[in-house]
């Protein structure tokens, strides 16, 4: 059941003495609309269209694998690697690989910071199990913890994170290294021989880096609209399916959608060329993308249609629809067209299909919103 936050309106946006010609200095001399906005503010940096099912098997994988992790430190801890103190360290170390894998098994995909702690906390449990063996040179076998832990690194966090991983994994191979070789356990030569071993094994999972951020790419392109650097319908419910995986689970909540479509485009581009037509949509995009104030998912759903949506409480998404709809009412614009508006909202909950839903409200927004067109200009 549909419940209707602000029924349908047509919003009339004063052109204040400004001609529709007004709009050409937005387009650039090889005709392509051009936003100073758009390349500063991606809002499809950063998101990959992962369904719930692929993140669900992905969290799946990282949680055995951190659940082994554990499990090596507590059949390593009582044999003859360990002694004294040590051993009841690593029974500490290895046990609170548990709790976090219990929660990759149960929780939601974590965000970016998280993901980083993530990497962080396994470096550092993953060292101190291995500078504090009584074996130095079986601690140089060990760094190969550190090749799992690159591949997450170089699948899941931005660049940087991954290379600050790598010279820390460096760094403990080195000083395992030195440290078998001052406590003459081999040769200098078969300790050099066993760390370069390692570091290549551990390294190599950064030829995948290229790859990756080529896919990356991609993914970001095919979920903006490259007029307008919107997310485009594609992205919309990539980026509210990808929103509701890292909200916390709060009830009641509400998935609420708006629907805007500017009016009398088709005499805009009858009249002065698409290229005109085209600067009236970025300029559009432009009052959109500050009205939502990150508080919002706006997208461009083709044409000249507009939507952006919101999960949240029901009583602070009502509230933040109608700011929308009345700030849109209030927006001034150089090209001194209507824009007819219409929203909706859906309640949701643990158990809703997040994309469905996100289509269910915005066909409710969309009907709303072609009601008051037809109110404003009848057939």
């Amino acid at each position: 059941m549909f419940l209707l936050l602000s029924g349908n309106c047509s919003v009339q946006i004063p052109a204040e003495g400004h001609s529709m010609s007004a709009v050409r200095p937005f387009v650039s001399a090889k005709g392509r609309c051009m936003s100073s906005q758009q390349h500063r503010d991606n809002p499809g940096s950063g998101l990959l269209d992962l369904d719930a099912t692929r993140t669900g098997v992905i969290r799946l994988l990282v949680g055995l694998g951190t659940l082994s992790i554990g499990l090596i430190g507590l059949l390593s801890a009582p044999s003859e690697e360990y002694s004294g103190w040590r051993v009841h360290v690593v029974v500490v170390i290895s046990l609170t690989a548990f709790p976090v894998a219990l929660g990759w098994f149960l929780g939601r995909w974590p965000g970016p910071r998280l993901l980083t702690a993530f990497i962080v906390y396994s470096d550092v449990s993953i060292a101190a199990s291995l500078l504090l063996k009584d074996t130095t040179l079986t601690a140089i076998g060990g760094t190969v913890l550190f090749a799992v832990i690159t591949t997450f690194a170089v699948v899941a966090v931005p660049l940087l994170p991954c290379l600050v991983h790598m010279v820390f994994a460096t760094v403990v191979l080195a000083v395992v290294a030195v440290l078998s070789v001052r406590a003459d356990v081999a040769s200098g030569w078969v300790v050099a021989a066993h760390s370069l071993t390692m570091l290549l094994m551990f390294a190599s999972p950064l030829i995948l880096v290229v790859y990756v951020s080529e896919l990356r790419s991609r993914a970001r392109e095919s979920l903006v609209d490259p007029l307008t650097g919107l997310h485009n319908r594609r992205g919309l419910f990539a980026a509210v399916a990808a929103t509701a995986m890292t909200t916390p689970d709060v009830e009641p909540k509400v998935m609420s959608a708006v629907a805007a479509d500017v009016d009398g485009m088709k005499g805009v581009n009858d009249n002065y060329g698409h290229h005109t037509g085209d600067a009236v949509l970025v300029d559009v995009a432009q009052h959109l993308r500050a009205l939502a104030a990150n508080r919002w998912i706006v997208a461009r759903l083709g044409g000249d249609e507009f939507a952006c949506i919101a999960v949240g409480r029901p009583a602070d998404l009502a509230a933040r629809t109608a700011e929308l709809v009345d700030s849109l009412k209030q927006a001034r614009m150089l090209s001194g067209l209507t824009v007819s508006v219409g929203s909706a909202a859906v309640h949701i909950d643990a158990d809703s299909d997040v994309r469905q839903s996100a289509y269910d409200v915005l066909r409710v927004a969309d009907s709303e919103m072609y009601r008051a067109k037809r109110g404003r200009w009848p057939t």
